[in-house]
């Protein structure tokens, strides 16, 4: 009599919902207990978009930004306290009569994009500039953020 009492409470318990959720804390729990594995769950993680490079140029900071199938007026580039904010939509082409589609991989739809920059970064200065689906903005940067190479002396050795 108590195994079946037993069973009946845990019928009754049974959320799978809830149980989903337990299960994706533990896996939280197990990826965060081992040093390394934080760093390789960022490659489960599906990748930003749209994707962007940032680096120095004769002086200036450049962001590139990848977004193919687009024109510059779906763009809108905002130079905020955090960074940079790349936004838009990609809009879905409506000349597939037929959807029997074996794979779908492109999207569609609102996005945004925040893009830190570094405290030496001119923002009020930036420019943007659109060309085969890359969108390229460069920020001045200011001269005394600007690297200035030091000397490393040493005592005359004996």
């Amino acid at each position: 009599m108590a195994e079946n009492e037993e069973r009946r409470i845990t019928e009754r318990s049974f959320r799978p919902l809830r149980s989903l959720g337990d299960l994706w804390e533990e896996m939280d729990r197990l990826w965060e207990s081992f040093p390394a594995l934080p760093r390789f769950r960022r490659l489960l993680e599906p990748p930003a978009w749209p994707a962007v490079d940032v680096f120095e140029r004769n002086g200036t900071l450049v962001v590139k930004a990848d977004v193919p199938g687009m024109t510059a007026q779906d763009l809108e580039v905002t130079a905020t306290a955090d960074g940079v904010r790349i936004s838009g939509e990609r809009r879905e082409e409506k000349e597939v009569k037929e959807k029997d589609y074996y794979r779908s991989e492109r999207s569609y739809g609102r996005f945004v994009r925040q893009v830190p920059l570094p405290a030496s970064a001119d923002t009020e200065r930036a420019e943007a500039s659109f060309k085969d689906g890359v969108l390229e903005i460069v920020f001045p940067l200011k001269e005394e953020a600007k690297q200035k190479k030091i000397e490393v002396k040493a005592p005359p050795q004996a």
